[in-house]
């Protein structure tokens, strides 16, 4: 650890921007002290950075990731940490990397690989996953929730059905365990499987477990059509067990519609006012993005990876599929029906074909039905397809991103996959301050950077970060606002942001002058209840 320096720095310190220069002398990975110019002048030789005056923020924290691996990959995962974020909350959509119970190890196997690259996973435990992660060295702040697909996978693997008493029992423990071992809260991805097979009752028993203070965190069941009964079923889970609520990546979903945000909105702020603590994330694009999979209706992922590809091989099962789809009337996540399959874009597959293009063009090629193309390619490809689904509003995200309790998560698919993956893994916090916020104004800058800051170091426990305040982590970001600039686009996604100067990670300098310096400086975080 060593004592730094950082000199003439307009401070915006998580709440509030300063109006004049600040000195910030860091120490042992902490903010040591603020003062005025020249007050460490008879400290004498000390490594110095000058500011030039430009602006000082907390480092930015990333409400929503999937980084769940990253420690683990001998490449730098750079994305994040060049946008500025030096926390990382992962765990996200009901996906966690632990537990991995031997009963069950070929389910987990198989759900891990359609969303993570190939990397081995030995690991059993918590205590034996976090160990396996401290092997590694991390490019962020390490914060996590425990995926409730992951600890279903556990009890009692894939199948479509409700648990038995035994099988809640050995969730709970297991909840209690993640605990024990620091993790934020619990998370749920309802869309997909074996989540999406789980009811209300089950989600409630688990999120009772936790204590006051931590997150229930929800991909919802639906953000489209039924959205507010999504919102309903969300707040109830948080409030029946006494914990925080907070809705991932709050959306709607849907070109035929458009418009409901605010209706939305109104919703949680009812919910707030009556005394139910609740936060949303957004990423800043119309887009959205996940496995390829989640087109198909819940059914035909009964009983794990092997009987869903032999369901997309079976002429029945896929025409059935096929029906699903075109029937507005059932209440499944439909991305296709949504955003049609002309917005339906390939981002990446495990050979690499077909990304960048719409499933309506792959289609048209061979003469196919844009769901027989779907079946070929999870069936020549493994399961190993993501995609992109351009089927949001403008207007919706604007008016998602103005609310006071929204923060900003990039929902990133985990690194290493290649491809023409969504740009708002290297573009979420750039194109909040470009674009919402010097362009469009929705934000004020200060606003912006709290939302980035000391409103997710609030909401996810992560005490002593998220500020610029004697004695927090020197987790700090050095920018120019009016410079920052997102160059990732749906078409060059893997682009850094300019305008982000330096980034510190416990004090170490780890971006320089724009560049990354190759230092590997975060940490796992306990979440504090």
């Amino acid at each position: 650890m060593t004592t730094t320096l950082i000199a003439g720095a307009i401070i915006a310190d998580g709440e509030t921007i300063g109006d004049r220069p600040h000195d910030v002398l860091l120490s042992g990975g902490r903010i040591e002290r603020i003062a005025p110019p020249g007050s460490f002048d008879h400290l004498g030789a000390i490594p110095s950075i000058e500011a030039d005056g430009l602006m000082l923020t907390p480092g930015f924290i990333d409400t929503h990731a999937h980084s769940d691996h990253t420690p683990l990959m001998t490449e730098d995962d750079t994305s994040k940490i060049m946008q500025g974020v030096t926390t990382e909350v992962n765990g996200n959509c009901g996906f966690s990397l632990a537990p991995n119970a031997t009963d069950f190890e070929d389910d987990y196997a198989s759900l891990v690989r359609r969303i993570f690259t190939s990397f081995r996973h030995d690991w059993r435990s918590f205590g034996e996953y976090l160990q396996e992660l401290r092997r590694g060295e991390f490019v962020t702040n390490f914060a996590t929730l425990l995926g409730h697909n992951t600890l279903r996978i556990a009890a009692m693997g894939t199948e479509n059905r409700q648990p038995d008493e035994v099988e809640l029992q050995a969730m709970e423990r297991l909840v209690d365990q993640a605990l024990e071992h620091g993790f934020a809260g619990l998370s749920t991805g309802l869309i997909y499987p074996p989540d999406v097979f789980s009811e209300t009752p089950e989600v409630v028993r688990l999120a009772r477990r936790l204590p006051r203070g931590a997150v229930y965190s929800s991909h919802m069941r639906n953000e489209s059509r039924f959205l507010l009964r999504s919102l309903e079923e969300t707040v109830d889970v948080a409030e029946a067990a006494g914990v925080r609520c907070h809705v991932s990546h709050l959306k709607f979903a849907d070109l035929r519609r458009a418009g409901e945000m605010s209706t939305a909105l109104d919703y949680l702020a009812d919910r707030r006012a009556s005394w139910v603590p609740i936060a949303q994330d957004i990423y800043p694009y119309t887009a959205a993005s996940t496995m390829l999979s989640a087109l198909l209706p819940p059914w035909m992922h009964d009983g794990g990876s092997g009987a869903l590809l032999r369901r997309l091989g079976s002429t029945a099962e896929l025409e059935r599929a096929a029906r699903d789809i075109a029937d507005a009337s059932l209440d499944f996540e439909n991305y296709a029906l949504q955003a049609g399959w002309q917005n339906v874009v390939i981002a990446s597959t495990g050979s690499h074909r077909f990304e960048g293009e719409s499933l309506a063009s792959i289609a048209n090629r061979p003469g196919l039905r844009p769901v027989e193309a779907v079946g070929r390619i999870l069936i020549e490809e493994e399961l190993q397809a993501t995609m992109i689904v351009h089927a949001m509003a403008e207007e919706d995200v604007r008016t998602a991103l103005a609310d006071a309790r929204t923060m900003i998560g990039t929902d990133g698919l985990p690194a290493g996959t290649g491809g023409r993956p969504h740009p708002r893994a290297f573009g979420s916090f750039p194109r909040v301050l470009q674009r919402y916020v010097a362009e469009e104004q929705v934000l004020t800058l200060q606003e912006a950077i709290r939302r980035m800051t000391a409103l997710p170091a609030e909401v996810f426990g992560l005490s002593g970060r998220g500020r610029v305040l004697e004695g927090y982590a020197a987790d700090l970001v050095l920018l120019s606002p009016a410079d920052v600039v997102d160059h990732a686009t749906f078409a060059d996604p893997m682009r850094n942001p300019s305008g982000v100067r330096d980034v510190f990670v416990n004090g170490v300098r780890v971006v320089e002058a724009g560049a990354w310096t190759g230092r590997r400086a975060g940490g796992l975080l306990r979440a504090g209840h």
